[in-house]
């Protein structure tokens, strides 16, 4: 069962469970896939997260803003930032191509995601990690 909600700022239908609580913190860490439900309406991701995304997988290379196959990285309830890493299987390397923040991005925010790229990396069996410059803020 579902009720309906008001989210402020919202002027479209907005449902929730009837058994949902607010959590107290928001204690996330996780590059979302394009396909991931906070990102696959556009339009509710750009008005909740201030946040546009696009997977520029099918865009020229030369007018790529952020990555071929760049995604987003969520932390807490924010998304921070865009990463866009790829497994060289040859080389046995997972290369991050890229690594962007967003304005509002905390310093504190690259540990979970860095965590995240090493617990992938591993998971993929690659013996290192290539990493592009960091931007300002997570250096």
């Amino acid at each position: 069962m579902v009720r309906p909600v008001r989210v402020e700022g919202w002027n479209r239908p907005a449902y929730l469970h009837r058994d949902a609580r607010r959590p107290r913190k928001v204690d996330a860490r996780a590059f979302l896939s394009p396909f991931d439900p906070v990102v696959w309406l556009r339009e509710r991701t750009e008005k909740l997260f201030d946040f546009h995304y696009r997977i520029e997988i099918y865009v020229p290379k030369a007018k790529r803003q952020w990555g071929y196959f760049v995604l987003p990285i969520l932390r807490g309830d924010r998304l921070v930032g865009r990463i866009d890493p790829a497994f060289d299987r040859r080389a046995n390397v997972l290369r991050v191509h890229a690594v962007h923040a967003q304005s509002d991005a905390r310093t504190d925010d690259w540990s979970p995601a860095r965590r995240s790229i090493e617990e992938l990396a591993s998971w993929l069996g690659a013996g290192e990690v290539l990493w592009p410059e960091l931007p300002a803020v997570w250096r």
